[in-house]
């Protein structure tokens, strides 16, 4: 028993000792015999490289090399370094096989050696990018990257310039952290730099070279031009775009009348919708005043009481929104009271009219007054923005870290950001007919808080990626464009666009209209201050339009009783008017709390006619009840 305990043993410190042997025996180091570099900077601050690597023994036939991009530097000299990047293109190597990555800063190349003692040529292109200080441009560069695991026995380089250099050049030795150590020698010969190593370079030490040349010593070549491009790019699409919708919404002005009578084409009950897609207690209230000109009903106001008195019934024809409000309001009575109106608390029965008249106008086909595909046509144009947008934002990104893949994936990460706040705006936009005011005005409050927010972390991160100012600036002048675009973009027909101008130019008329207009228009059509009183209720100017007749002797609409209704000057009997239509309004639309309910029932429960009356008045609305009329 014991033998095998003692088997077992030896065994497993036989497993140990492989295991600690064979990633020794991985990590060979490799020698190189020779290790040279020829730069060839040009005036533009271009750089050709060159190294040209002979390896004396590499058992491992692999070879890691690290391309610097990433430079820390602190020109103010005030303890915190900068970070800045040069762009890294063109490599290419002969005599082996490689691949390239971006790690901590730097490309690396993974190179595999056809054989140990291999040679290789590495070219590759630099391009520094402006980085000055005290009026002296830098000159800062790694020769070789300290993340070496060989020997390097012989090393020289040389740097050829555009111009002699007034200045020397410190080249020194440096660590993985990049800590300096021991200083190399460099000789200038005219315009071109020789750099010698007198001892061997052993692993995980580096070169850097330093210097700084006196001013505009290089024209430094940076994407300035493909910003411009594609700001320039962005702000045409942007405007060629919202111009492009203003167009094709339009129609020439020629064609545009200037209305002062009401519009033959345009059913009372549908102003609304067409001014601004909603239906709501304005566009009931101007039904009650066409069904008072049709002398379908009269509005008495006696005694401090307010009444809706039926004069004749609904003709067949009428539309069933109407006829179904008709029937709500007046139930099995000819006369309702305004405090009848509010103990049957009609406002869940009164939206539901709303949306049964919003329904009707957006089912009409032959004149449809907005058009459905609208919505897509928003959706659409947004990437349609984005995309010059984002590569506004690449070519600021790049020219700060010079890194393709990343420089994209962020410039479209943040267009992705702007295109999401955009969209709840037109989910907005799209439900804003089902949706009181009072919820629009929070839902709206709400997106522009998230809209702010998202821009200001997303200028904060363009600003710590060292995107310049003028830059983001531009950025998000196109962001607030196209938003407009989206937000204010015209979903109305070519149909709707003309009705809605014509009642813009009736609504301006009807601010603007004199009293020898009106005496002309009075003497043609004694009704007409009555025909224009629904315009002038929707556009919310019934005071308006009373003030305009006030030196115009004019009695009261036949349908509507007060006490100074027989007074000449509509100062008098006009403010009671609006003030009747505003408590009609308030008492269609009101809704009672449960205590005041209780209160109700238990006032009701003392009379039986009475509360029968009431509560059969309560109950609620039957559509189907037309049929059987």
């Amino acid at each position: 028993m014991r033998k095998k305990a003692k088997v077992i043993f030896l065994w497993i410190f036989a497993l140990c000792l492989c295991t600690c042997f064979f990633p020794a025996s991985a990590a060979q180091t490799y020698t190189i015999s020779s290790y040279q570099i020829h730069a060839d900077i040009d005036k533009s601050a271009v750089m050709k490289v060159e190294e040209n690597i002979t390896f004396k023994d590499n058992p491992s036939m692999t070879f890691e090399k690290d391309i610097l991009q990433d430079y820390s530097y602190d020109a103010d000299r005030d303890g915190t370094p900068e970070i800045y990047a040069y762009e890294i293109s063109s490599i290419r190597v002969e005599g082996a096989d490689y691949t390239t990555s971006y790690e901590n800063g730097a490309h690396r190349l993974r190179l595999t050696l056809e054989k140990p003692d291999a040679n290789i040529i590495i070219h590759y292109q630099v391009r520094f990018r402006r980085y000055d200080a005290e009026d002296a441009n830098i000159f800062l560069y790694q020769l070789i990257s300290p993340n070496h695991s060989g020997t390097i026995e012989n090393f020289n380089a040389s740097i050829t310039l555009p111009n002699r250099p007034d200045t020397g050049f410190d080249v020194y030795q440096v660590d993985q952290g990049l800590n300096r150590s021991n200083s190399l020698n460099a000789s200038i010969m005219d315009k071109t730099i020789q750099i010698t190593s007198l001892q061997a370079l052993k692993a995980g030490q580096g070169i850097m070279v330093f210097a700084t040349l006196k001013n505009f010593f290089f024209n430094y070549s940076h994407p300035l031009t493909l910003h411009l491009f594609f700001s320039i790019f962005s702000i045409i699409l942007v405007m060629g775009c919202y111009f492009g919708i203003i167009h094709s919404n339009r129609f020439h002005k020629k064609d545009i009348l200037k209305e002062s009578y009401p519009i033959k084409e345009i059913e009372i009950g549908s102003l609304g919708y067409i001014l601004d897609g909603i239906v709501d207690e304005a566009d009931i209230i101007s039904i009650l005043i066409e069904w008072a000109n049709q002398n379908y009903i009269q509005i008495r106001d006696e005694n401090q009481t307010i009444a809706l008195v039926i004069i004749n019934e609904l003709p067949q024809n009428a539309k069933p929104y109407e006829q179904h409000l008709f029937d709500l309001i007046f139930t099995q009575y000819t006369m309702v009271t305004i405090d009848q109106l509010k103990e049957r608390n009609l406002k869940k029965q009164m939206l539901a009219i709303e949306k049964e008249i919003l329904a009707a106008q957006e089912q009409q086909r032959k004149k449809a007054i907005y058009a459905n595909t609208s919505y897509l046509w928003q959706i659409l144009s947004i990437p349609a923005i984005c995309i010059p947008l984002a590569l506004t934002m690449f070519a600021c990104i790049y020219e700060q870290q010079y890194q393709f893949s990343k420089s994209l994936s962020y410039a479209f990460s943040c267009a992705g950001i702007i295109y999401v706040n955009c969209l709840p705006w037109v989910w907005l936009f799209k439900k804003r007919s089902k949706q009181s005011k009072s919820t629009q005005d929070v839902y709206r409050v709400l997106t522009m808080l998230i809209n702010f927010i998202t821009g200001a972390l997303l200028y904060r991160y363009l600003l710590m990626n060292q995107t310049p100012v003028v830059y983001a600036a531009i950025n998000f002048v196109l962001t607030l464009l196209f938003a407009c675009i989206i937000i204010f973009m015209d979903r109305r027909t070519f149909y709707g666009r003309n009705l809605y101008l014509r009642l813009l130019s009736l609504r301006q008329y009807i601010r603007t209209a004199n009293s020898e207009q009106l005496t002309t228009y009075l003497y043609d059509n004694p009704y007409y201050f009555e025909d224009m009183l629904p315009y002038a209720w929707i556009f919310d100017i019934t005071d308006i339009w009373g003030k305009k007749f006030t030196s115009i002797p004019l009695d009261a609409p036949i349908w509507y009783f007060h006490a100074n209704a027989d007074a000449q000057s509509t100062i008098y009997w006009m403010r009671a008017l609006d003030s009747s239509l505003n408590t009609i309004k308030n008492a269609l639309y009101y809704e009672a709390g449960n205590k005041n309910k209780s209160r109700l029932f238990q006032k009701d429960s003392k009379n039986k006619d009475s509360k029968n009356k009431k509560t059969a008045m309560n109950k609620p609305y039957d559509y189907q009840k037309l049929s059987n009329k």
